[in-house]
């Protein structure tokens, strides 16, 4: 299958561009193969990244802007890599269903309220006969799409695992992300559909309350057939084949270099007043952190 050029939206062929796909005279087939190709180029090439909650400055997350801002350089969290992914799939003539889903969720959680989940936005897509788990706005997770089948799933030096929980019910399912990667454990989700705006009050709680993970934490991530590039507040890890490798990094200009060059973003609309302000205020972060881990240590 194949779209003519005429009838396609004028943002394919740019967002195709960015995933390093040429479409100028038409759209690649819907086939697993295709897909697998379109979403890892997207862990690889589309930063998850929270720039603009840190700046106080949090951005809208439906489709129209979570795609501009991938046209412009950025990249966003899952509510807009997710929402402007399933756009792209579905323009390409996959079968997406949007999802809620649930970080680090409860069985407890899960037995009494799965419909209200929302802190993460998961997709599917079938093809061929069956589902897959479709994520590129699950920071340090898949690589590729995997097969919704209970088992472990390993991608590179990663180890991921899916579980149904029919004691739940029988579409709600958990994927445990590898131990290593310890910036989450797992992801509950429910097959029923969902619509992106069924996400805007949680998007709004996650961007904006001082109890929110992304209000006290930068936090950037890359994937690649490897490992996982990731920055938290200023601390640089690569986790891969080799374990875990962590520096700390101690300027603004370093910071930013680090986040246009390893992942890919353009933040030439943030001043050097800017950057200096934001690297302090993830300096104090971190150092408040530490302190509470040593804190913890030596009670």
């Amino acid at each position: 299958m194949t779209t003519e050029t005429s009838s396609r939206p004028a943002w394919v062929a740019p967002y195709l561009s960015k995933l390093g796909i040429d479409a100028s005279d038409e759209l690649p087939a819907p086939t697993l193969d295709t897909l697998r190709r379109l979403h890892r180029a997207h862990v690889e090439r589309i930063a998850f990244e929270n720039i603009d909650i840190q700046r106080e400055r949090p951005q809208g997350i439906s489709p129209e802007e979570s795609i501009a801002r991938i046209l412009a350089g950025r990249g966003g969290y899952c509510f807009n890599l997710n929402n402007a992914f399933a756009s792209l799939l579905t323009v390409l003539g996959y079968d997406v269903t949007v999802h809620r889903g649930q970080i680090n969720g409860s069985l407890e959680r899960a037995k009494t309220s799965p419909d209200e989940y929302g802190t993460h936005m998961a997709l599917t897509v079938v093809i061929e006969g069956e589902r897959w788990s479709i994520d590129v706005g699950l920071a340090n997770s898949h690589h590729e799409p995997i097969p919704l089948r209970e088992g472990v799933h390993v991608q590179g030096p990663f180890s991921f695992r899916l579980e149904a929980l029919p004691e739940v019910r029988p579409d709600v399912w958990r994927f445990f992300t590898d131990p290593v990667q310890t910036t989450f454990h797992s992801m509950d989700f429910t097959l029923a559909p969902a619509a992106w705006e069924d996400f805007i009050e949680y998007h709004a709680e996650l961007s904006t309350s001082p109890q929110s993970g992304f209000v006290q934490t930068c936090e950037l991530f890359r994937r690649d057939a490897l490992g996982t590039d990731f920055i938290l507040n200023d601390e640089l890890t690569r986790d891969d084949a080799s374990g875990r490798s962590t520096r700390v990094l101690t300027s603004a200009e370093e910071w930013f270099a680090v986040a246009e060059r390893v992942f890919q973003l353009d933040l030439s609309d943030i001043g050097d007043g800017e950057r200096a302000a934001l690297f302090d205020r993830m300096q104090r972060a971190e150092e408040a952190y530490r302190a509470s881990q040593r804190a913890a240590a030596d009670a």
